[in-house]
């Protein structure tokens, strides 16, 4: 990107320079490239959208001018339970008539109440059919059937459309495996493919340190020409037109051009064809063997774990993404996601994501969190007002730690077995021991981050770099951030305890020194008498499901001795699959 594509960038919309021809050329070579490699046919067309698999889900929905009344009321779209917030909202937000197939028992789309639904919905009520799923889980990994389902869906006149966000750097993606299992629209998002986001620089190792990649992000649509009915593109504007005169206005015919309005993410779109010619050089092969190797490496070493709940079922097809809670049976309840994440990043250096991953149903259903107990964690998180009083009249107070969620990480299939074993090693020393160091943490209730007790909530990005404090002086980038004072640096207070005990050796060494002497550093030096209180109203007491920093205080100094052992109680939900 930087020595053949950048010293000739130019706007695309113009062909009558050299730079511009270059340009040009590079991105339908892209598009050609992307073409190719997931088997387009001449019925297919590549649309370069704007944020990921997002962007191009709406441009569908636009597409189908699913908004207007006389379309709307002749469709009915057909979601599963896994989908992303992506794959649900911008159909729902329309208004038309939406399904949600369930699950079956073995955790997969259920085809059985799909079959049934399409033949209902075809042939007695009349609808048009548009089945929309996930191909594979952000949240599980779990692999859904695509070419029997997009059979099953064609065998009822139907459109089968595809979310590969999850799915796309990991698999092959056939649009034309066969006539009756062609896709006819799929989604992605090139960022999550190797090489990562952001400009040149934020790069990712591919089993040597010199492969490296980077990509903006970007979506693609790849859908057959038949969908697009639009007489006025889903994105009118600059390069769509022929002509535009006072009274008239003529689009091209061009579905790829005229559904790219505006100047496009040029280099962004360059760079996702790299990445598909990356894939393909790799061969989705040996990567899917690799992902096989790494899914049976983590379940082997987790299944039976009684403190690492794996989320979702373990016995079938999944990608390398795993979503668990950590349990403490000694306590009764889950370590909060967030102090999850933040841990392994204090101690390890190793990046997860705590949350829900932006597929609230599908955790509900996972964690096994029925609608009533659900109401009630929402009204712990809204802003609305007038939900955070209950039916009793009882004021809830916001606080956004109530609100469930788990931990996630991916291994990809590109990092070597030692760092697969050191991610593993982290994990599982925090699953066993992570509870114990809860004390050296606070929690913020209205942001439900975790920040090292030490330290000020204001300070615990002190050393994050910010663009404002960027400056164009002397004809140079630079930044202003004046270097923080060291008593109140992040990395000085994370520091504090590990240089009180004298550690030595590699993170994991240091973690089991610093958890075996934990008790009597907590007696000594920690003050909780000044903790925020939870506040939660005791009618509700019962569903907190995460461990605050004072009960583990009073596990603690029991080992010491100090204290008598409490009775605890059972969390309020658990996970649906077992994983014994």
């Amino acid at each position: 990107m930087l020595s053949h594509v950048l010293p000739f960038y130019a706007n695309t919309h113009s062909e009558n320079s050299a730079f511009a021809t270059q340009t040009t050329k590079f991105r339908e070579s892209a598009r050609s490239i992307i073409k190719k490699c997931v088997n387009c046919n001449s019925d297919d067309v590549v649309i370069f959208t704007g944020s990921g698999s997002t962007a191009a889900i709406h441009k569908t929905v636009d597409i189908l001018q699913l908004r207007a009344d006389n379309i709307r009321n002749q469709y009915v779209v057909f979601v599963s339970t896994s989908e992303h917030h992506s794959n649900i909202l911008p159909w729902k937000e329309t208004g038309v008539e939406f399904v949600q197939i369930p699950n079956n028992k073995q955790g997969l789309l259920d085809q059985n109440v799909l079959k049934t639904k399409l033949k209902y919905y075809r042939e007695q009520i009349k609808k048009n059919i548009i089945c929309t799923f996930s191909a594979a889980s952000n949240v599980t990994g779990i692999l859904a059937d695509v070419d029997p389902i997009s059979e099953l869906v064609h065998e009822h006149e139907g459109l089968i459309f595809w979310d590969y966000a999850a799915a796309a750097p990991h698999v092959h993606i056939n649009m034309n495996p066969s006539e009756k299992a062609a896709k006819d629209a799929v989604f992605i998002s090139t960022h999550k493919f190797v090489g990562g986001p952001g400009a040149p620089g934020n790069s990712y190792k591919l089993f040597k340190k010199t492969d490296i990649l980077t990509l903006l992000k970007l979506g693609l649509l790849i859908a057959k020409k038949k969908i697009f009915t639009n007489r006025v593109p889903s994105g009118p504007g600059g390069g769509t037109v022929n002509y535009v005169t006072r009274q008239a206005v003529e689009y091209t015919k061009d579905i790829e051009t005229r559904e790219e309005g505006g100047t496009p993410n040029i280099l962004g779109s360059i760079r996702a064809g790299l990445v598909f010619i990356l894939k393909h050089a790799i061969g989705h092969e040996l990567i899917d063997d690799r992902e096989k190797k790494l899914v049976d490496k983590f379940i082997q070493r987790f299944r039976d774990s009684e403190t690492l709940l794996i989320l979702g079922p373990l016995d079938i097809p999944r990608l390398a993404i795993f979503s668990f809670l950590i349990y403490v049976p000694s306590i009764g309840k889950y370590l909060h996601h967030n102090f999850v994440c933040s841990l392994l990043n204090d101690l390890f250096g190793i990046q997860v994501r705590s949350g829900c991953s932006c597929a609230g149903p599908y955790v509900l259903d996972l964690l096994e969190i029925d609608d009533k107990k659900a109401d009630i964690y929402t009204r712990f998180i809204t802003e609305d007002s007038s939900r955070q009083v209950d039916n009793h009249n009882l004021e809830i107070p916001q606080n956004s730690l109530m609100k469930p969620g788990f931990t996630r990480f991916n291994l990809s299939y590109f990092i070597d077995d030692e760092e697969v074993n050191y991610i593993l090693d982290s994990i599982d020393f925090i699953a066993q021991n992570g509870w114990r160091f809860l004390p050296l943490y606070m929690y913020d209730s209205k942001t439900a981050i975790w920040h090292p007790r030490h330290l000020l909530r204001e300070n615990h990005f002190i050393e994050v770099h910010q663009l404002e404090t960027t400056t164009f002086q002397d004809g140079t980038i630079q930044e202003t951030t004046s270097v923080p004072n060291s008593s109140q640096s992040f990395s000085r207070q994370l520091s504090l305890v590990s240089s009180s005990l004298s550690l030595t050796g590699g993170p994991l060494q240091q973690a089991r020194v610093m958890c075996e002497k934990m008790p009597e550093h907590v007696y000594k030096h920690l003050n909780f008498l000044t903790d925020t209180p939870l506040a939660i109203p005791q009618n509700y007491k019962d569903l907190i499901w995460f461990i605050e920093p004072k009960e583990v205080v009073l596990e603690l100094l029991i080992e010491l001795g100090r204290k008598q052992q409490q009775a605890h109680t059972s969390p309020p939900f658990k996970p649906r699959y077992k994983t014994t």
